[in-house]
Formats: C-alpha cells, structure tokens, sequence
C-alpha cells in the first residue's frame, strides 16, 4: 500500500445563511462560454473547482491521463426553473395535464433535464483535463462527497491511479421546502497524489469508512458538497483533523 499525501485544494462556498458563492464567474473560471447553457448552476460550481484545484498543481502535466483519477460527490440537480415556465402556462392556471402533455412539453427546452444529470461534474471535468483514468460518480446527499474522497484516497494507495482529484458540488439554494433546513450552494475539490510523486511530500491522508455529518453547514445545507468543503476549510490550519473519515496528518 502506497502513502497518500495531500498537494492541493480548491473552495467554492457561500459566506452567508443560504446565500450564493460571491462573485462566482464560470467564464472567468475557465469553463467555455458555449458549455453554459448544458451546466446547471451546481455543474458550472463543479466543474470550476475542479479547475482551479488541478491549476495548482503545475506537475500534473507530468502523470499521464491513464494514471490521473477524478471522484465525485454531486446530486442530480432540475434545470433553470424559468425553463419550465411557458410549458405550465400553457396547461393553464388549474394546470391541466392534457394540455401540458399537448401544448407544454413541446417548449421545454431539450437541454434542460440533460444539464442537470448527476455525472456532469465528472464528464465535463475529466473531458477538460484529460483525466482517463479510474473515476466514480456517487449521488447520496451529504454521504457523495465522503465516499468520493475515500475512493481517491484507496484508489492511489493501492495503485489503481497516481494523482487523484477528489471532490463534491451542489447547488441547493431554493430547496428549503424539500430540504427543511436553510440550504446554501459549494463546491470543493482536494487533490491528491503517491507520496514523493509531485513535488516536496504534502500531508498524509488516510481514510476509514466515510461517514455522513449529521450537523448542517453554518451557510446552510451543502448536501455532497458538505464533507469536501469542511475538509477544505479545515486544511487553512496545521493541526491534524478528522471529518467525514478522512484522516490529515499534521503539516
């Protein structure tokens, strides 16, 4: 079993109770302007944190696209509501659902369930980096993120990959009725690698059985952002820490 170690990180989250990313630019974050309109808000998160995690790792030029592994926590995610808007005034105030079947679905957008697919972070992400090794996608509320980073960190301790980049988005601002708690939008992205293989050796990570926080974000509710942005919020300091079961050594 190989040492895994800690190189990098990137975060994406709101500052306020249930409040948006300040600032967020997807274009400025270098996600091309025609991809927007198949990117739901949490995809373009997503996809934005993956790319300024691994643009803080000059080295990964160096692995090759076989060994580099992309692991995501994300949530499947409806379109822009306002999409939808024309199709239920044409089924009427009562909404009849004859005529949404007749004269509403045919102006919903194509696109609109298609840029809401839980695997989007992880397509479009691995596409842009050329990522084309081990890779996995889960979609289990807060537990995604957890179980995304634990497989990165087996996946290079047991040699199936040499650089990993290991994460959670998601979008939930506007679910409070479904959600029942304040909800909040984030995204976080840690990459790791084999210890001596970029650079002066990181902080040893190791992880045990992922676990799923009970308590909520103080923004509001991440879902399978939750564990990634605590863990990248945590890595500010040098103290060893423990969350969601992954384990980071002291600096």
């Amino acid at each position: 079993m190989r040492s895994v170690v800690l190189v990098a990180h990137s975060l994406l989250v709101s500052e306020v109770l249930g409040g948006e990313v300040p600032r967020f630019d997807p274009v400025a974050a270098g996600i091309p302007r025609k991809s927007l309109k198949t990117m739901t808000r949490a995809v373009q998160l997503g996809v934005a944190a993956v790319l300024a995690a691994a643009a803080r790792v000059p080295e990964l030029a160096k692995v090759p696209p076989e060994r580099r592994g992309l692991y995501v926590g994300a949530s499947p995610q409806q379109g822009d509501a306002a999409d939808l808007l024309p199709a239920m005034q044409a089924a009427g105030s009562a909404i009849d659902l004859a005529a949404f079947a007749e004269r509403g679905i045919p102006l919903v957008p194509p696109l609109w369930l298609v840029k809401g697919l839980s695997n989007n972070v992880l397509g479009y992400a691995s596409a842009m980096l050329d990522f084309r090794g081990d890779n996995g996608n889960w979609c289990d509320g807060r537990l995604g993120g957890s179980v995304a980073l634990t497989h990165a960190v087996h996946a290079i301790a047991e040699g199936r990959v040499d650089l990993a980049i290991a994460g959670g988005a998601d979008a939930l601002r506007g679910a409070e009725a479904i959600v029942g708690r304040p909800c909040a939008e984030g995204a976080a992205f840690i990459v790791l690698c084999a210890e001596g293989l970029v650079g002066p050796s990181g902080r040893r990570v190791q992880a045990g059985l992922p676990t799923n926080p009970a308590q909520v974000d103080e923004v509001g509710e991440l879902g399978a952002a939750a564990v990634p942005v605590a863990v990248a919020r945590r890595l500010a300091g040098r103290a060893p820490f423990s969350w969601g079961g992954i384990e980071v050594a002291a600096g």
